[in-house]
């Protein structure tokens, strides 16, 4: 699963990780809830302390200030604006260091594959994971039953040469065809991310250039 959500360059959602520890601290049965946050991205900072670091909850929100981070984006140079982009300094590897210590005291760890949830598995055998590893979000079957946005009963494919139907909304999913320009296709009115539902089964991507090198 890990490789495929790699090959489908899912980075999960702030939104994902926010109810995920919803479900954790809801199932818990002990009188105080700690959440420590390893993150270099800024937003996830701003949402998470939006979620839980509030006087009406009875969470402990914890987080090292002080901490490179980024909010994302483009650069002016066009290079995304990564964290592991810019220069790093020795300061950097001690922040990584720390947060992965501090992973490591933690009794359930949600994560994506990275370094950190390694180290901080291999450091703490007893930590317990959750893995955000899914081709596809939690929930997004329900989401698809109302699409955010306007899904139309037929499409006429214009990209060339073709543009694939794949088993799900993910060019990661099962390949199951293609459809060439000129042709119609029927939906059924379900869709996900940009991508639509046909009758009879599969899914295509209604923006074909999205696909990059599995539409070209």
């Amino acid at each position: 699963f890990q490789a495929a959500c790699q090959l489908s360059q899912r980075a999960p959602a702030n939104a994902e990780y926010i109810m995920r520890v919803r479900k954790l601290f809801a199932a818990s049965t002990k009188p105080q809830k700690i959440l420590y946050l390893a993150t270099d991205d800024s937003q996830a900072v701003l949402d998470f302390q939006a979620a839980f670091a509030r006087a009406d909850t009875d969470v402990n929100f914890c987080c090292r200030e002080d901490v490179k981070r980024s909010f994302g984006g483009v650069r002016d140079d066009g290079v995304d604006n990564e964290v592991h982009r810019n220069p790093c300094v020795e300061k950097d590897a001690e922040d990584a260091l720390l947060d992965a210590l501090c992973l490591a005291k933690c009794e359930e760890l949600i994560c994506v594959d990275s370094n950190l949830s390694i180290f901080a598995a291999l450091q703490n055998p007893h930590l317990r994971l959750h893995a955000l590893s899914s081709i596809l979000p939690e929930g997004w079957e329900e989401d698809a039953n109302h699409p955010s946005e306007v899904v139309h009963e037929a499409y006429e494919v214009v990209f060339a040469p073709m543009v694939f139907v794949r088993k799900g909304p993910s060019t990661a999913t099962e390949l199951m065809g293609a459809r060439k320009p000129g042709e119609v296709v029927q939906c059924t009115g379900r869709g996900f991310d940009g991508w639509v539902e046909l009758c009879g089964g599969g899914w295509m991507l209604v923006d074909g250039a999205r696909g990059g090198k599995q539409n070209a």
